[in-house]
């Protein structure tokens, strides 16, 4: 799942020579606090609100404040999840994205990284397992072969570890959503099932977090 797949490359540029106030103003109009430096395919780097802010004429070029960027970026062939983790590390509204020969290639937004993790998850309908694992126990394939032989199908995985514990969750998200024999045949085998959703219960927790990804990413 490379960057590359899900570039934008509208609203999110000025020139060297442009204004403050003409970048202020396109922050304004577009609602962005951060926009990308570029010459046709030469980046140059991220210029913030905050930054332009503090300048005591608006009339003087952007290339006046050069010294100021940010030379944040990520490349085309990265994987998606090398965005994810620089988006959050550095809080901005997009990364600006460059290929191989580091020629500016546009842009890739919040919104942008939403589409993407969303095709990694798989978009076909299903349960979400979530399990509770020791540091020793992460061993998919025995999983995989506890809920293959219940004629389900996993779409997608991934762990992470819980903070401050020596334990791991596992969410798994598969083809059905009709899961009890699943489910049983999980704990049969010693797996603590931590949760479960999508399954046919109720809906209001992972809605809930869904609406706060949402009002995160300024939907």
């Amino acid at each position: 799942m490379f960057i590359g797949q899900y570039i934008s490359t509208d609203y999110h540029e000025v020139l060297l020579s442009d204004s403050i106030e003409f970048a202020l103003n396109k922050m304004s109009d577009n609602h962005l606090k951060q926009l990308a430096v570029v010459n046709g395919n030469i980046y140059y780097g991220i210029i913030t609100e905050d930054v332009l802010l503090d300048q005591f004429n608006p009339d003087d070029s952007i290339e006046s404040i050069k010294i100021l960027f940010k030379t944040v970026y990520l490349f085309d062939y990265q994987h998606i999840y090398d965005a994810l983790q620089s988006m959050v590390a550095f809080d901005y509204c997009f990364i600006p994205i460059l290929n191989k020969n580091h020629e500016y290639q546009g842009v890739l937004t919040k919104q942008d990284l939403l589409v993407a993790l969303n095709s990694t998850l798989g978009k076909d309908d299903g349960a979400i397992i979530v399990l509770e694992l020791g540091m020793r126990d992460n061993a998919l394939s025995h999983i995989a072969r506890i809920i293959e032989a219940e004629n389900t199908a996993i779409l997608s995985t991934a762990v992470h570890q819980i903070p401050d514990s020596t334990k791991l969750e596992m969410t798994i998200k598969v083809n059905k959503t009709n899961i009890s024999a699943v489910i049983s045949s999980l704990w049969r085998n010693d797996y603590v099932v931590k949760a479960t959703f999508r399954d046919g219960g109720a809906q209001s927790d992972i809605q809930d977090r869904y609406d706060l990804l949402m009002n995160y990413l300024d939907l």
